[in-house]
C-alpha cells in the first residue's frame, strides 16, 4: 500500500511539472524556432521579476552540451533571460542547433530549468523533451518541409515508381490541384482554389510543384490559412490510344503556427 501512494504522488508530482511547461510547436526538429512557456507558480522562484535558463542537450543518452547561453551557474547571460508575459509566467525562444551549437544529428532531446541570476534560487529539471529527427523517408506523396506556415515555400512531391495504383504508375502530363482553407471555426472555409498547376518532372519517376502560399493566391488583411490539400492529376491511354484523366487521393498538411 505504501509503494503504491508512493508511486501516485511521483505520478501526480511529474504530471504537474510537464503541466508547468508548453512548447509551441509542439513538435519540432533541431532546426525549428521553439517557444517554451513555462508557469514557475509553486517553484522557489515565483514571485520573481527576472529568471534565466539553463538548458542542457541529450539528458541521458551522451553526447550532449550546455546551452551556449547559459554562462557561469552563479552570473547567468544576459541572453539566457527569459521574458517575462505575465504573473509567474516566462517565455523563451530558441533554435536547437543555435542553441548549442550542435548539428541536427547530433541533438536528440534536451531539458533546462530556470533558476536566478546567481543560482541562488532554481527549478527542478524539465526533461527530457525530444527533437524529431532529420529524417528523408520515401513516400507516394510527400511534402517538404514537414512543418511550415502560410508565408513559407513549399512543395509537393509525386515519387511514381512508389504508387500503388496502377493508372497512377502510367499517369502522364501530371499536374496539381491545391485547395487552401482559412481558420473559420467549427469548420474551415476554402479561400482559394488553383487547379491545373503544373508540375516540375524532376526525373522519370519525381513530380514537383513549389509554391508560396502569399504570392500564389490573394489573401484579404487578417488571413490565417489553417491547411491546404493537393492532388496530383493526369492522364493515361485508354485501350484505343484515348487520353483518359486520372487523379490519385486529396492529401491534407495543415499549417503550424509559430506565433
Amino acid at each position: 500500500m505504501k509503494k503504491l501512494i508512493l508511486s501516485i504522488i511521483f505520478i501526480l508530482s511529474a504530471t504537474f511539472a510537464f503541466a508547468q511547461v508548453t512548447l509551441s510547436p509542439a513538435t519540432f526538429t533541431a532546426e525549428d524556432e521553439v517557444t517554451i512557456t513555462l508557469n514557475v507558480s509553486g517553484t522557489p522562484l515565483a514571485g520573481l521579476n527576472d529568471i534565466y535558463i539553463w538548458a542542457f542537450s541529450n539528458d541521458g543518452v551522451g553526447g550532449g552540451k550546455d546551452a551556449l547561453t547559459n554562462g557561469q551557474w552563479g552570473n547567468s547571460a544576459d541572453a539566457a533571460k527569459m521574458t517575462k508575459t505575465g504573473t509567474n509566467i516566462f517565455t523563451f525562444k530558441f533554435t536547437g542547433t543555435t542553441l548549442f551549437g550542435q548539428s541536427p544529428a547530433e541533438l536528440i532531446n534536451f531539458g533546462f530549468l530556470a533558476k536566478t541570476k546567481d543560482g541562488t534560487k532554481q527549478t527542478q529539471d524539465y526533461k527530457p523533451y525530444k527533437f524529431d529527427p532529420l529524417v528523408f523517408v520515401p513516400m507516394q506523396f510527400r511534402v517538404f518541409p514537414s512543418k511550415m506556415d502560410q508565408t513559407d515555400m513549399t512543395t509537393v512531391y509525386f515519387h511514381q515508381d512508389l504508387a500503388t495504383d496502377q493508372n497512377l504508375q502510367r499517369m502522364f502530363d501530371v499536374k496539381v490541384n491545391l485547395v487552401f482553407y482559412n481558420d473559420a471555426t467549427p469548420v474551415p472555409a476554402v479561400v482559394a482554389t488553383r487547379t491545373a498547376l503544373v508540375t516540375v518532372k524532376e526525373s522519370n519517376i519525381l513530380y514537383s510543384y513549389s509554391f508560396i502560399p502569399e504570392r500564389l493566391i490573394t489573401l484579404t488583411a487578417g488571413t490565417k490559412l489553417t491547411k491546404f490539400t493537393y492532388q496530383f492529376t493526369g492522364s493515361v491511354k485508354d485501350a484505343n490510344g484515348a487520353n483518359v484523366p486520372v487523379a490519385g487521393p486529396v492529401t491534407e498538411v495543415v499549417y503550424t503556427p509559430f506565433n
